[in-house]
């Protein structure tokens, strides 16, 4: 086949492509359902994990980056029409719960903090690991990293992991990785902090969970 015309195939579907009806998201969260948001924690232990590990070099991230990154998300989702309640640190202190076999269990814990605040179910944002940018937009010396999750949990009866939303990046320069070029013009062709990465993490699960 010509080249020409290979060429005019090729763009004919892409146009089709480009005009079919994007299959509608499967919604997680009904209307009539009460949802809570727990504040971003930095799990330390294997037991505080929902899925995943804890990397052996893992390092504290401070409260008030915490503080913020939950400052961040509220702004997220205060635009939306859906009504939130918002937890505190204080609304999620205190011992662990445990499952049926007597082992303790984060899955059972985060479900007992949504039925105490009145809600169905739970969105809980965690705080794996965090590296900072050292240098500025233009350029670094270390570029910034997040490793992320955020999980959304039905508390009632039985208690069940909906979904995952999963989020791990560390940026680097575009020579490296032109499969990024779309990222790299969406953060202004520059080099981003720890917190605007972490937001692009929040922006990935608010779109997977239908927030």
């Amino acid at each position: 086949m010509p080249f020409r015309h290979l060429f005019l195939v090729l763009c004919s579907l892409c146009l089709l492509a480009g005009c079919q009806k994007a299959p509608e998201q499967q919604r997680l969260i009904m209307p009539d359902l009460v949802v809570a948001i727990a504040p971003f924690t930095q799990p330390t232990q294997t037991t505080e994990l929902l899925s995943g590990f804890i990397p052996e070099d893992q390092k504290k991230i401070p409260e008030q980056t915490l503080d913020d990154l939950d400052a961040l998300f509220r702004a997220k989702l205060d635009g939306s029409k859906h009504p939130y309640v918002f937890l505190s640190n204080a609304d999620i202190s205190g011992d662990m719960a445990r499952d049926a076999r007597g082992r303790r269990s984060a899955l059972i814990t985060w479900a007992e903090h949504a039925r105490a605040a009145g809600a169905d179910m739970i969105v809980v944002p965690q705080i794996i690991a965090m590296q900072e940018r050292v240098g500025g937009k233009a350029g670094v010396v270390t570029a910034a990293a997040v490793n992320e999750d955020f999980y959304l949990i039905d508390a009632r009866d039985p208690v069940t992991l909906v979904m995952r939303s999963h989020f791990a990046e560390e940026q680097k320069p575009l020579a490296n990785d032109l499969t990024k070029i779309g990222a790299f013009f969406r953060r202004g062709g520059g080099w981003v902090t720890a917190q605007e990465l972490a937001a692009e993490g929040m922006d990935k699960a608010v779109k997977e969970f239908g927030l």
